[in-house]
């Protein structure tokens, strides 16, 4: 395959938070690679304040949407302004490809992706199960980058940094997640707070909640610690707030995504999709809970998809005792 080198490259990514961050590695192997391109990074317009005040690897960081006709318009004009010669898209969605097939065949950029739930592609190693941040690798690799094989996502962390940052004797609780089997128990967690202020008396507990999080917040007020606060702030200000941190621990969610990012140690709690595409980190200074095998999450496929169980044994089993002790070992924090 012949590989371009564009003058300005739309790097796309219109998939949920942590999936935007996690494109962050992708951005500086991209920047590394093609040091002469004006990299661009797109996201959807509701995440978009998270990169207000910070800065990554990409030149400039832009808002899309595609849902109307008047978002395809309004997306087709900022792109057409930024005189973008090529596009590639990580972890392709069906909107997006619609958007930029039915441009290019009427002039439109140079159109690159990667759909890994395509069997068959032009793509490194495509449709093969790997970490996220490893599969939009290969496919930079693939369309732009050199050497004879795609560089390794542990090399690739994602990097986000924030214009103001100072250390905070502060432990962050991801308490919130995409759907109920993510979840840790919110009884564990308000157990936890209390073990937590009584080993470490002088650390502050932040419990970051956003608009539709009022239900659990009402069911952790009683049964917190005093030294616990509920953190609802925008998302511009949120990396801000966390950065400096001692530590994440929580559930596979976003937030974990942007504490990884801004270089907060991480322990996260996995229950019915396995690390292997959602935690592509260094398990070192980001371990994790993982409780294999279960039948319940391997006889159909490699994670379970339910979004409520009676069960939960992949994560009620682990008691706030235990947790505490494993966090206790993650380097550079407790």
């Amino acid at each position: 395959m012949k590989k371009s080198i564009p003058k300005t490259l739309l790097v796309v990514k219109n998939r949920a938070l942590g999936d935007s961050l996690m494109g962050l590695s992708t951005l500086q192997y991209l920047k590394d690679t093609l040091p002469e391109t004006t990299i661009i990074y797109a996201v959807p317009k509701w995440i978009f304040p998270l990169y207000k005040n910070t800065q990554t690897a990409a030149h400039k960081v832009i808002a899309i949407d595609f849902k109307t006709k008047s978002d395809w318009l309004e997306s087709r004009r900022t792109i057409k302004e930024l005189n973008v010669d090529s596009v590639m898209e990580l972890f392709q969605s069906g909107r997006t490809a619609k958007f930029f097939k039915l441009w290019r065949l009427f002039g439109g950029p140079r159109y690159h992706f990667h759909n890994h739930h395509q069997r068959k592609g032009p793509v490194h190693d495509q449709g093969i199960i790997k970490s996220n941040i490893q599969r939009d690798l290969d496919g930079a690799w693939t369309f732009f980058g050199h050497g004879t094989q795609p560089p390794n996502f542990l090399g690739y962390a994602p990097d986000l940094k924030t214009k103001e940052s100072s250390k905070k004797n502060q432990i962050v609780l991801g308490v919130v997640a995409t759907r109920e089997t993510k979840m840790w128990p919110l009884a564990s967690y308000g157990k936890l707070t209390h073990l937590i202020q009584d080993r470490y008396p002088d650390f502050k507990i932040v419990i970051p909640l956003g608009p539709g999080d009022k239900n659990i917040e009402e069911e952790l007020k009683s049964i917190i610690s005093s030294n616990t606060e509920f953190l609802k702030v925008p998302l511009d200000l949120l990396p801000v707030e966390l950065s400096g941190s001692l530590q994440y621990v929580g559930n596979d969610t976003g937030l974990k995504h942007l504490c990884v990012s801004l270089d907060v140690p991480t322990f996260t709690l996995f229950g019915p999709e396995p690390p292997t595409e959602w935690h592509p980190y260094d398990p070192v200074s980001h371990p994790f809970y993982f409780r294999e095998p279960l039948e319940c999450r391997t006889k159909s496929a490699h994670y379970c998809g339910l979004q409520t169980c009676d069960s939960m044994i992949c994560l009620n089993q682990l008691s706030p005792e235990d947790l505490l002790k494993k966090i206790s070992g993650v380097p550079k924090t407790l």
